[in-house]
């Protein structure tokens, strides 16, 4: 929670708090900097509550107000995750009205923004494309709010494209911050126990329709630098149930056959993640998941338009999204399993293998069909969206952790995350109120199913 209200949104508080005390003039210079960090500030704060649910909020980053003539408030009441959710919602639609006739930014801000580099237009999508993440995040609760939100929002003012992905890269290792990277590299240590294994459920899916994305996300096993052992090998999918995987571990410690997992099972592609600093290290909204996102509210009549076009849509963007970390990958050519030629990921080519693959388009099956293209398109790489899908879609393909036969966590899954115990005694009497609800097996408001 500190990470939130700390480092996510204590800058932008302070901002927010310094342009209260200019002038007009001076107002109308900074405004892009101010509707960008409302975008930014609801993309944090849809996080936050997909965490906790009902937090701190309204009331919320009144910390320092005092330094600029205003009174802190230093126990502010827990608004409702609805109450939250509709104040960001109300946020992205200023922020994108204000975008969408925005001029430009000057010179300064055009070279600050690091994730449009000024380009209003992007900043106009982003806000739209977060719009319909989070109307249909909280369609199972609120089906009208979410109508009103996505009849509200212009298809052709959404990210459409990966040109117009709202992503953040640097230009190289030396300034890459601790994150995606570091925990891909310590993943890759035998001395560590555990490498970034490909996970059954994943590498079956994908093989099984011919995807690409098989390829772009996974190699065979591999050393701990990402050196594929022996390029003759197929990606072999390591088992993500604990029992199977628990006697794997104790037959590579006790062994008398020299079995050895790490050379036996694939794992992440090293030259599309591991080495490559072209991956951005922050990801915001993609075209893949607009699309995804259009083909449910399309399927249960949330909007007009055809399902199974937005469907086939969202899985050639998101194969097209990751060919285009593979293509631009800075990693060396010692690290490149294979050779995957343009011509595999154009629009025609993957529309003629998505007709005749496993991934076929179902009516009958659209829900889970949808709900499986947004966990492979999302990932680990954007892992908060794909916990918050996985719990709101209650999607089956995951296997059941059992260690011993028996369900962990006390055979229930956690579906939020209790808030720090600070909270009960810096702001008691709010704390407490939550008591009914602070309990990892209390699903979120919006959590339905």
């Amino acid at each position: 929670m500190a990470n939130y209200y700390v480092k996510r949104m204590g800058p932008i508080a302070e901002i927010n708090l310094i342009y209260e005390q200019l002038g007009d003039n001076e107002k109308k210079q900074y405004e892009p900097y101010i509707k960008a960090g409302k975008i930014i500030s609801a993309f944090n704060t849809a996080i936050a509550t997909d965490f906790f649910c009902n937090m701190p909020y309204s009331e919320a980053f009144t910390a320092r107000s005092v330094i600029y003539g205003g009174t802190p408030n230093f126990r502010p009441k827990y608004d409702t995750q609805q109450e939250i959710y509709y104040a960001i919602l109300k946020d992205l639609e200023e922020a994108a009205n204000y975008f969408k006739t925005a001029s430009g930014g000057d010179d300064i801000f055009n070279r600050q923004d690091i994730l449009y580099q000024g380009d209003m237009d992007g900043w106009y999508r982003f806000a739209n494309s977060l719009r319909i993440r989070y109307a249909m995040r909280i369609s199972d609760a609120d089906e009208s709010k979410a109508k009103e939100v996505l009849a509200s929002v212009p298809l052709d003012g959404c990210i459409t494209t990966n040109a117009k992905n709202a992503v953040i890269r640097v230009s190289d290792k030396n300034y890459a911050p601790e994150g995606l990277w570091t925990a891909l590299y310590q993943s890759h240590r035998v001395e560590n126990g555990y490498y970034a294994y490909a996970p059954e459920p994943m590498v079956n899916l994908l093989e099984e329709a011919g995807d690409i994305r098989l390829k772009l996300f996974f190699q065979p096993a591999s050393d701990d630098d990402g050196i594929v052992y022996d390029t003759t090998l197929d990606i072999i999918p390591y088992p993500i149930s604990a029992d199977q995987a628990i006697q794997l571990v104790n037959r590579h410690t006790d062994s008398t056959d020299d079995f050895d997992i790490q050379k036996i099972y694939g794992v992440t592609n090293s030259y599309v993640f591991l080495h490559n600093y072209y991956l951005p290290v922050g990801i915001g909204m993609t075209a893949a998941e607009t699309y995804l996102c259009l083909a449910e509210a399309a399927h249960r009549n949330l909007i007009s338009g055809d399902a199974e076009e937005y469907y086939n849509k969202g899985i050639i963007l998101s194969i097209q999204n990751y060919y285009d970390y593979y293509a631009n990958s800075t990693a060396e050519e010692k690290y490149k399993m294979y050779t995957i030629p343009a011509t595999e990921v154009t629009d025609a080519a993957l529309t003629t293998w998505l007709a005749s693959s496993s991934m076929k388009f179902n009516p009958a099956q659209a829900l889970q069909q949808i709900a499986t293209q947004k966990w492979l398109h999302l990932n680990y790489i954007q892992a908060y969206e794909t916990w918050a899908e996985v719990r709101r879609s209650d999607l089956d393909i995951l296997v059941e952790d059992r260690e011993g036969g028996k369900l962990l966590n006390d055979e229930e899954m956690p579906v939020r995350l209790l808030l720090p115990a600070t909270e009960a005694s810096m702001n008691p009497d709010n704390y407490s109120a939550q008591s009914a609800y602070n309990k990892q097996n209390v699903r979120l408001w919006w959590d339905v199913k």
